[in-house]
């Protein structure tokens, strides 16, 4: 599939940067913003919003975000949806920490615990502009990012980029931080195979472009807004509206990716065996849905063929993950298992320095590094136990009854206040929530205080047809 994959793949040239860059790492942000909208001004149009969903966010690495940001967004084109499980925020710090960035970016309290959810309502909010780019808080733009709305038709309704994986520094230390940044080079290597073919399945959840009004119905009327498999069930609710996902390897985003394997905050064991790889284990009936249901808007025998063939590689993975479990408990202590096993795993080495020398041999902004690439099997071992515990987690935490969230449309249906949308305050002022929590801190009254406001409903559509 790597050798398919590598001979499909066409890596673009990289687009010279739009104006001048701007220094990030220069102290006077003031500075920095007026030379920014110097730049964005001088654009013809301002038809996309960028849209932050936070939640107990890094200052340092916000900041870092809106610095690269200013470079291709005016100030007020910019929606910081500061997301949690209550009807306020907690404290006004976190605002006032994006008002000292600039006054002018518009920030939104969202009381859905949701990222998703946040997204939504900073596309509600965004009612002015006709396309979204929304990053996650530690996720940088690069100087050669362009809105993608050339690649937009009646199908193609999003578009999805690579990924670079950095430290808090912007650097790429060898082991966990590399190889994190392969795994990444390799996927967007994946996705731009899928790109010319079929459509990106599924987009990075740490950014993504997508045209407004197909982002409200996706989120409104096809996404579960559970946070777990996230970014799956965003490219399965593409499916279902029979839309498309291209992709642009002109654009690297650059990540901020866990630095420890067990350390403390987000480690890379948490993130991959609490969320990533449990939830890419119970979409496993979605997967087959998509697989044998549906021809999910694709025209085209080779279209056709590869989307399902990519399905059923993806229900594969989860069974292979399966039959590790009794290979290794009766296999692994038999020293020929590993004479031959070895050096089938060094082989994961092969597909990546292809990739480097090859495909992305005029790119180096997507090249992985040399070390890294040779490293890799061991983190492809890591990774195959990581996804063994991800399994086993993902039967216990389905099984054992979690509660997924209310739909958006659950939360229409039931007048849910909530919904900030719908209250006639938002149309006026998104940020209300938050000035009705400075209200209440002015007048030393508990944060949580507050009436409920009834809202009127809104129609939604109908599910896939």
């Amino acid at each position: 599939m790597i050798i398919i994959i590598l001979l499909v793949a066409r890596v673009p040239p990289l687009h010279p940067p739009v104006g001048p860059p701007v220094e990030r790492s220069a102290p006077d942000v003031e500075l920095d913003v007026e030379k920014a909208i110097t730049n964005v001004d001088a654009t013809p149009a301002h038809r996309t919003a960028l849209v932050i969903p936070c939640h107990n966010s890094d200052q340092n690495a916000t900041s870092k975000v809106l610095q690269s940001a200013f470079v291709h967004f005016r100030p007020q084109d910019i929606f910081v949806v500061d997301n949690g499980r209550s009807r306020h925020p907690n404290s006004p710090e976190f605002r006032n920490f994006i008002r000292s960035q600039h006054a002018e970016i518009n920030y939104i309290w969202s009381p859905i615990g949701s990222k998703n959810a946040a997204q939504l309502v900073g596309a509600m909010a965004a009612k002015e502009y006709e396309f979204i780019m929304t990053v996650d808080d530690d996720v940088s733009i690069p100087a050669t990012f362009r809105p993608p709305i050339d690649k937009m038709d009646d199908v193609t309704k999003g578009c999805a980029f690579p990924l670079k994986a950095v430290d808090a520094n912007g650097d790429i230390p060898l082991c966990l931080v590399a190889w994190q940044d392969c795994e990444y080079k390799m996927s967007g290597l994946t996705k731009l195979a899928e790109s010319s073919i079929c459509g990106v399945l599924y987009p990075h959840g740490a950014g993504w472009f997508c045209e407004r009004e197909t982002l409200i119905d996706l989120i409104s009327n096809y996404h579960s807004i559970d946070f777990i498999a996230e970014d799956v069930n965003t490219g399965l609710s593409i499916q279902k509206m029979k839309k498309r996902i291209a992709f642009d390897a002109t654009c690297v985003l650059e990540t901020e990716v866990p630095t420890t394997v067990f350390g403390p905050g987000l480690n890379w064991w948490n993130q991959r065996y609490r969320s990533w790889e449990m939830g890419r284990h119970g979409r496993l009936l979605a997967f087959a849905d998509r697989m044998l249901l549906s021809l999910n808007g694709q025209t085209t025998p080779w279209g056709i063929f590869t989307q399902k063939f990519i399905h059923l590689y993806s229900i594969a993975t989860i069974l292979v993950d399966w039959v590790r479990i009794p290979v290794f408990v009766t296999m692994g202590g038999d020293p020929h298992f590993w004479r031959l096993g070895i050096p089938l795993m060094l082989g994961a080495t092969l597909p990546i320095l292809g990739f480097k020398y090859f495909n992305a041999r005029n790119r180096p902004d997507l090249q992985p590094g040399f070390w890294a690439a040779v490293t890799y099997p061991v983190y492809k071992q890591l990774y195959s136990l990581v996804s063994i515990f991800g399994a086993i987690r993902a039967v216990i935490f389905y099984v054992g009854g979690h509660q997924r969230p209310k739909t958006i449309r659950k939360m229409i249906s039931d007048n849910d206040p909530d919904a900030l949308w719908l209250d006639p305050r938002f149309d006026s002022n998104p940020a209300f929530l938050a000035d009705e929590a400075e209200g209440l801190l002015d007048n030393a009254l508990p944060i949580g205080h507050s009436g409920i406001v009834k809202v009127p409903t809104l129609v939604v559509t109908d599910s896939e047809s």
